[in-house]
């Protein structure tokens, strides 16, 4: 069983906890650390665990093996570092960094330290998710031409400037880092890394200085296309469409229904099994942490995701076709 301990305490550090406490053979959330005494008293006696009164207090305590963390973005790399130096394994919450650059430098730190480094892309272990990369895989879709997707969710209307998530460094392009890095995960693991990227972004709503609508355009280097709509400003949305010459697929990607529409044939429903991805995913890792297996999303995979996100937001700014750094297209190529 391994021991971990939460480092953010939040809402999704509550939902994460909610997925393995008392549910998981494989980890259990043995302690915790934020910032604020009250809340690490309050997810303490909410999920039985024990607290730490500092992150270094957790770093150094030998009955710690992992951390998860869901601190604010900007954090995660540095903490990363942090725990690898410590020899703790470690599960972060996407993005993985806000910058390629910092991804690769805390992915380098876990694998010079021996430790599993596992993001948190859960829609990897959604049900939908994972039919439609094995269609795709194989060659249901005849050639890929274009896929949409779109991951939207009313959350920063209710922003104030106290908010960690309110300013433009936490999310850039608006909602990108928060919802639409799962799209971007989900585009690449299924139709291979992204090679141009055009965007733009506006604040329509929201009252405090981030954006709050995006649109994305994507050429893949298969040279399929692709399109990412987030708004961080609407009724909740998970939309994933694919478009290839001999079938079409629709779907909420959370949803337990996957639309297929073969060519020439009537549009049929398929019925999917259920799937908590957040156990799923949290599972993976500690079986990981054990030696069994490895994390499905490897970490060139998040770097790159990190630096098709900042793409974005460039693209947002200047107005112009942002090429995705060779760097980041070649370590995702080579990890597949």
């Amino acid at each position: 069983m391994i021991r971990a301990a939460s480092i953010g305490l939040g809402w999704w550090s509550d939902e994460l906890a909610k997925s393995i406490q008392n549910r998981s053979e494989l980890i259990r959330i043995a302690s915790c650390y934020s910032r604020s005494a009250e809340k690490r008293a309050k997810f303490a006696a909410k999920f039985a665990t024990e607290t730490h009164d500092s992150f270094a207090a957790v770093l150094a305590d030998p009955d710690i093996d992992a951390v998860i963390l869901t601190t604010p973005h900007s954090l995660h790399a540095e903490h990363v570092c942090q725990a690898a130096d410590a020899g703790k394994h470690v599960f972060v919450e996407k993005p993985f960094a806000l910058t390629a650059e910092s991804g690769r430098k805390a992915a380098s730190s876990c694998e010079a330290a021996g430790v599993v480094l596992a993001v948190g892309h859960n829609r990897r272990f959604s049900a939908a998710g994972k039919k439609l990369q094995s269609l795709l895989s194989n060659g249901d879709f005849g050639t890929l031409l274009h896929l949409e997707t779109n991951f939207s969710a009313p959350g920063a209307l209710a922003y104030t400037p106290d908010k960690w998530r309110a300013n433009r460094t936490e999310s850039p392009a608006g909602g990108i880092a928060g919802l639409g890095i799962h799209m971007i995960d989900l585009l690449c693991w299924i139709a291979g890394p992204i090679r141009h990227v055009r965007a733009q972004a506006t604040r329509r709503a929201v009252s405090v200085d981030i954006d709050d609508t995006t649109s994305a355009l994507f050429e893949f280097s298969s040279g399929a296309t692709g399109y990412l709509g987030c708004s961080f400003a609407c009724p909740y949305t998970t939309i994933f469409n694919i478009y290839g010459t001999a079938a079409n697929a629709f779907s909420d990607i959370d949803g337990e229904v996957l639309y297929t529409h073969v060519a020439g044939e009537t549009p049929e429903p398929l019925e999917l099994e259920p799937v908590d991805t957040l156990r799923e995913e949290l599972d993976e890792f500690a079986a990981a942490c054990d030696g069994n297996g490895r994390f499905r999303v490897f970490p060139s995979e998040a770097v790159c995701n990190v630096a098709i996100m900042e793409a974005i937001a460039k693209s947002a700014i200047e107005g112009t076709v942002i090429e995705i750094d060779p760097e980041s297209r070649s370590a995702w190529t080579e990890a597949h």
